[in-house]
């Protein structure tokens, strides 16, 4: 007989495992996770694993998403005597050194055009059974 205390599956009908994962896990129970792409079958899933006697079922989505990081560019103040009057770029132009818009942070976060892919992580736990 296999004896195990954890079991995890990527299966097209992850419910159809939970029976064979208890009766591999140990006497004294066991954790089992499952990766489905659909909510349909982390439904029926999370459905038998109560059946079964599973306790703290949790899910979590993991979407996939693009992430985007950009220079962000900022007009910066003169900072001196005059800088009410004057910008640093005009005091820059007026010494020949440039145009005064400086790259100052670096700014990141998902794209937002909707592109991505998700699936589901369900956990639970076998409490286990008397023998």
């Amino acid at each position: 007989a296999v004896v195990s205390t954890q079991s995890t599956g990527d299966l097209p009908s992850p419910w159809d495992a939970v029976g064979h994962a208890v009766r591999a896990f140990s006497p004294a129970g066991g954790r089992i996770c499952s990766f489905s792409p659909c909510v349909e079958q982390v439904q029926r899933t999370c459905g038998v694993l109560r059946e079964k006697g599973f306790q703290e079922i949790q899910t979590f989505e993991g979407i996939e998403r693009p992430y985007q990081l950009s220079r962000k560019r900022v007009w910066e103040p003169y900072v001196g005597r005059e800088r009410h009057k004057k910008f640093r770029s005009e005091q820059r132009e007026e010494d020949g050194r440039g145009s005064g818009w400086v790259n100052a942070f670096v700014k990141g976060g998902p794209r937002k055009d909707g592109v991505g892919h998700t699936g589901y992580l369900t956990f639970a736990t076998y409490p286990g059974r008397d023998e």
